[in-house]
């Protein structure tokens, strides 16, 4: 074999060599663009493979930041960089980002594009250079815009070819694709974010009552999404103005104020960096948290209106914003703008919950009045009665006697009865027990119990198998015995038969109020001991049983109901036994 045959199968050799390289490099890009949509890995993998596959000492991926007309990197090979900025135009890699023309130098101090400056700093010696514009993989291309640059370095064996220009081509096109979709992608789950940040917020809205937790809770949210250092809130209320603030390195806080100066009206109603930064002082004296915060004159600040009734606003600001490479903020701007909304929708539902309380409290008091009223009459019904009897030719002396005397129970139960209605609507526990026998409290409720059904016509069954001791309050006991027997004959028909019973179990004596009427319906039985609610009295109000429940309570008792619709109801209050 002749010495040129020889030359040209080595020649032969190292070209297949090197396509065996280029398509094992193509085939680790291929599959790195496949593994994963974290731009930074996945930029850094297509780096090194160009590295590589171009046979060069160093390469660097610039990004272009249209809106702040730089070029900017941190992938970059072989070399110690935590972050590279240049304006567009700016070097060899600046020039290509503003031309989008293809850059192949072979040597570059013979360039005047080249800045030997980072040599001079590093003692890298810059040879060869190749620069290749990245565009955007879709659309005309006269209309694509530069999403970045690739910088080669130091050709291993000279300089770069035209066969290195189209492979760099080439891999520029698959690292177009690779940023548009990792982009997208980050869009995507940005959006995402944004809607489950929305639909906290309206959860919000629906289970906080408070103005000063709901904002407290809305701008905390928002500075965790938007990466900012603080969100800052100012708008009318009530006759004042409200000023919150959240902040990533301290906590929330609420301010108000009667009044605000001609310039931070100004401000409100015409927001710039220059009105906030003229304001500051006065700003940060409502929120002190602000006071050694101020934004940096590069910082970046955005601002949305809160809007209100009439032609009263208030401002959102979201204070230093952190958004990672391009910063053009128009996704932040939006959810700035929704969460202005979210706010002015807080004050709106916190002023239409402000009205219903009052006017429900004003209703509860109504209510209050009326019951108070409706169990006074019980009473006042059984001292007519009696007084009625007490003017009957037919009437004993002893007879009158006892009379006087439940007359005289019956308006101390009147007096009774009014301080324990206040007692209970300022939540006081107020009860004086003494040891008291079955027996003597019978003696005081029969006659009442046996008067309550004669006037409604009712049949009545008084059935006592037990004599214990029992430490009670009389004079409340009686008010629940009276409630309960009340509200039972009152559920009941004309004909109606009610019973009472007192029975032992274990260490309890247990009282049974046993009605047929038409029952208790299920859907209320488990809260008929909350305020206001009734059932089966055409006027009732549902306090009295709520007084019942609460006294029984403090009698360290229990109070159980058995109903079913149709079927009457019974009502047990099991009481302890003293064993003294």
């Amino acid at each position: 074999m002749s010495e040129q045959s020889a030359s040209n199968i080595e020649a032969l050799e190292r070209a297949l060599k090197q396509k065996e390289r280029e398509i094992y490099s193509i085939q680790r890009i291929g599959k790195a663009l496949s593994s994963t949509l974290q731009l930074d890995e996945l930029l850094k993998l297509i780096m090194q493979e160009i590295t590589i596959l171009m046979d060069a000492d160093r390469s660097t991926l610039y990004l272009v930041d249209h809106s702040r007309q730089e070029i900017w990197s941190k992938i970059a090979l072989k070399a110690e960089v935590k972050e590279i900025r240049l304006g567009i135009g700016v070097g060899i890699s600046g020039h290509v980002a503003a031309s989008g023309e293809v850059i192949n130098i072979p040597d570059a101090y013979n360039d005047d594009r080249f800045d030997p400056a980072t040599d001079k700093r590093t003692g890298y010696r810059t040879r060869s250079i190749l620069c290749m514009p990245i565009f955007e993989p879709h659309g005309q291309d006269k209309d694509r815009r530069i999403l970045g640059v690739i910088q080669v370095l130091n050709k291993t064996d000279g300089v770069f070819s035209d066969e290195d220009e189209a492979l760099l081509e080439a891999l520029s096109s698959q690292v177009a694709i690779s940023i548009a979709n990792s982009r997208l992608y980050h869009r995507v789950e940005k959006k995402l974010q944004e809607i489950d940040l929305l639909y906290e917020f309206e959860q919000l809205l629906s289970a906080v009552y408070e103005l000063p937790v709901m904002l407290a809770e809305l701008l905390q949210k928002t500075v965790r999404h938007l990466n900012a250092r603080s969100v800052v809130t100012i708008f009318p209320a009530a006759g004042q103005y409200i000023f919150a603030v959240a902040g990533e390195r301290h906590d929330s806080q609420i301010s108000h104020a009667s009044a605000l100066s001609l310039g931070l009206v100004d401000f409100l109603q015409r927001p710039t960096r220059e009105r906030m930064l003229s304001t500051w002082e006065e700003l940060s004296s409502f929120l002190s948290v602000l006071k050694n915060s101020k934004p940096e004159e590069e910082s970046p600040v955005l601002y949305s209106h809160v809007d209100m009734e009439g032609e009263q606003q208030g401002i959102l600001m979201a204070l230093d914003v952190e958004v990672e490479h391009v910063q053009n903020f128009e996704d932040e701007r939006m959810m700035i703008e929704l969460v202005a909304q979210k706010i002015a929708r807080a004050r709106e539902l916190h002023l239409l919950r402000d009205g219903l309380v009052k006017r429900e409290r004003m209703s509860a008091i109504g209510q209050l009045m009326s019951t108070i009223v409706h169990d006074i009459r019980g009473p006042i019904g059984t001292i007519q009665g009696f007084v009625d009897l007490l003017g009957d030719d037919e009437t004993s002396a002893e007879e009158r006697q006892d009379y006087t005397g439940i007359i005289f129970d019956e308006i101390k139960s009147l007096t009774n009865m009014v301080t324990e209605i206040l007692d209970f609507a300022k939540g006081k526990t107020n009860i004086l027990t003494r040891k008291s026998s079955v027996k003597k409290l019978m003696k005081r409720f029969q006659p009442r119990i046996e008067e309550m059904c004669r006037k409604k016509d009712m049949e009545l069954e008084i059935d006592v198998q037990t004599n214990k001791l029992i430490l009670i309050d009389e004079e409340k006991l009686l008010r629940v015995f009276h409630n309960i027997t009340k509200n039972g004959l009152e559920a009941m028909e004309s004909d109606g038969k009610f019973i009472f019973r007192v029975t032992d179990a274990e260490d309890t004596v247990v009282f049974h109020f046993i009605d047929n009427g038409p029952g208790i319906p299920e859907e209320i039985q488990d809260r008929l001991f909350d305020s206001f609610v009734t059932s089966g009295k055409e006027k009732g109000t549902g306090l009295g049983l709520a007084i019942v429940k609460k006294i029984v309570d403090e009698h360290k008792g229990t109070i159980e109901i058995d109903s079913r619709e149709g079927e009457g109801a019974t009502f047990r209050i099991a009481l302890p036994v003293h064993k003294g």
